[in-house]
């Protein structure tokens, strides 16, 4: 991407170009998946691509990736993306579907009234970032990164019990209240409530156990949490089997 060049080469725009890449790749993946209608396909990718880009901007800014204390980049990237012109050559419906995407994908929940095009759109990206976001973390427990990195986890207790009604949230599908994240357990618990109702394509639940998500997430957080096992293990029951449902296998 020409217009990251543009920005210092700094650990973690590097890291955000990388993810924008994996996200393109994953949308492209779910797109082959779900059989997408034809003429879409190019747009979701577009999307996919566009996605993240106000986030060197943000970053070159305000020095971080928290929206809470910035701005929100979806809107951000949706603003460079018409400064700079680059839909300019799309339909006026084509563009504002692919705006839509971009703008919706880091939404807590996805608006009501899009048309049945919009919506494929939207949770594409939504799925394909979803699916990297579980990379990221993937590398960062393989590579023992987090517990010097609190920065990633929003300074929360690294070694703290995890909630009891977070695991019930999981177990139920219902949405998370970030309110409610009060250790680096918690937050770990988003990716696996996004199991059980998070992932919108049944394709990327396949992706999702492909590459073990699950697994790697229990394993680690037993490690680390000796003495909270059982309910780690058991929040990671439900995830497991909201995917494997989603799927189709053992129905």
């Amino acid at each position: 991407m020409d217009y990251a060049g543009k920005f210092p080469r700094e650990e973690m725009n590097v890291l955000k170009l990388e993810h924008t890449q994996r996200v393109v790749e994953n949308a492209r993946r779910i797109m082959e998946g779900e059989k997408f209608p034809e003429a879409l396909r190019g747009l979701g990718e577009t999307a996919a691509w566009l996605h993240d880009v106000g986030r060197f901007q943000q970053f070159t800014q305000y020095h971080t990736f928290s929206d809470r204390v910035s701005v929100n980049h979806a809107l951000l990237s949706c603003s460079v993306v018409l400064q700079l012109g680059w839909l300019d050559d799309r339909t006026a419906i084509d563009r504002n579907r692919v705006l839509q995407a971009i703008e919706f994908h880091n939404m807590k929940e996805v608006p009501g009234g899009l048309s049945e095009e919009e919506s494929l759109l939207v949770h594409l990206v939504r799925d394909a970032d979803k699916l990297d976001i579980f990379t990221v973390l993937d590398q960062a427990i393989a590579t023992d990164y987090l517990p010097s990195h609190p920065e990633v986890y929003w300074g929360l207790p690294f070694a703290a019990r995890p909630s009891e009604g977070i695991v019930e949230a999981i177990a139920q599908g219902r949405s998370i209240d970030y309110k409610e994240i009060k250790s680096f357990a918690d937050f770990v618990f988003i990716q696996l409530g996004w199991c059980n109702g998070g992932l919108h394509f049944a394709e990327s639940s396949r992706i999702a156990l492909e590459r073990k998500v699950v697994q790697t997430r229990g394993d680690y957080l037993c490690s680390i949490l000796p003495n909270d096992q059982d309910l780690v293990r058991k929040a990671c029951g439900y995830a497991e089997e909201a995917l494997k449902r989603r799927c189709g296998y053992g129905a």
